[in-house]
């Protein structure tokens, strides 16, 4: 197996590379370093390689499945990008719900992640309340090194990344949509040496504008009220993506019909950002294709074969 890491998270890989190292016998598990577009094109290119598997963004796996089908039949998975609804019913538990915001979001670590629930559907009935109280617990989250126990919230990847941050709050203000709260570059004391940006959250965002259809891979959460079922199902389908949903409500016959209507592969119901062990993850429409996490995963990188024999 080879492992090729992003360029701008090489040294967690190496790192894991001399773990293992000690456990498999040399060239079992290789760790190979560089630029997707050099490095990665080149494995997936190789017509020795019969089998790819990718964690990123649906343009990069788009290439991928060309370049691949360019030197042979190849077996590809794509786990990509998610712009992931949480929608909130009025009947739910809104002290669950707003910690559901918040944990959805994977502020931890910025909201990179492509599983983040960076829409937040809320009915108006209870809109305006929940959002102050999201927008309260954002505002209080400290940020800070990944190695203080004390902080709260971490570094954007890389200046490339931040920039693409900033310019998405741009975009917001641009569309008319109410900043809470964050949304700024902070550059006091240590952090100025770090991309640092305060978390963002935007009120009343247009639900088929940029802030809310394009994947930011970032802590920018946008906020959307809804006023029925219908409506809100239909928010939560009109993006591209398809990976995760969350749904809050205290009827079961409603939470079972959003699990089944929403173009998601992997849903939450009065729950966030947790998995399960052995529940197959992966998403539908530009979100990729096949399930990680699960037996199924490990046996696609298996074949199966057919020995029939007459003795």
């Amino acid at each position: 197996m080879i492992l090729k890491p992003s360029e701008f998270t090489s040294l967690s890989a190496l790192a894991m590379a001399e773990d293992l190292q000690r456990l498999f016998p040399p060239g079992v598990v290789q760790v190979l370093t560089g630029l997707g577009a050099e490095v990665g094109d080149a494995l997936v290119r190789h017509p020795g390689i019969p089998r790819i598997a990718f964690i990123g963004s649906a343009s990069t796996g788009r290439r991928i499945q060309a370049s691949a089908a360019a030197s042979g039949v190849k077996t590809v998975t794509l786990e990509l990008g998610g712009k992931n609804p949480i929608v909130v019913f009025p009947d739910a538990d809104l002290d669950l719900a707003v910690e559901g915001a918040i944990r959805g979001m994977n502020f931890t670590w910025q909201g990179q992640s492509c599983g983040s629930t960076s829409r937040l559907l809320v009915h108006r009935d209870c809109y305006d309340d929940f959002v102050a109280r999201v927008g309260e617990r954002i505002a209080a989250m400290r940020p800070g090194s990944p190695l203080d126990p004390a902080s709260d919230t971490g570094a954007i990847v890389s200046k490339q990344q931040l920039d693409k941050v900033l310019a998405y709050i741009e975009v917001g203000k641009g569309e008319n949509a109410r900043l809470v709260t964050g949304g700024v570059r902070l550059t006091e004391g240590a952090l100025a040496e770090g991309n640092f940006v305060s978390p963002a959250l935007f009120a009343d965002v247009d639900p088929y504008g940029r802030l809310a259809t394009e994947e930011i891979f970032g802590p920018v959460l946008a906020a959307i009220p809804f006023g029925d079922y219908d409506e809100a199902l239909a928010i939560a389908n009109s993006v591209e993506y398809g990976l995760t949903a969350s749904v809050f409500t205290r009827d079961l016959r409603t939470a079972l019909a959003f699990s089944r209507d929403v173009q998601a592969g992997y849903v939450w119901v009065n729950e966030t950002a947790r998995h399960f062990l052995g529940a197959p993850f992966g998403g539908v429409k530009n979100s990729g294709v096949g399930r990680e996490e699960d037996l199924s995963e490990i046996e696609s990188y298996t074949q199966v074969k057919s020995v029939n024999i007459r003795f």
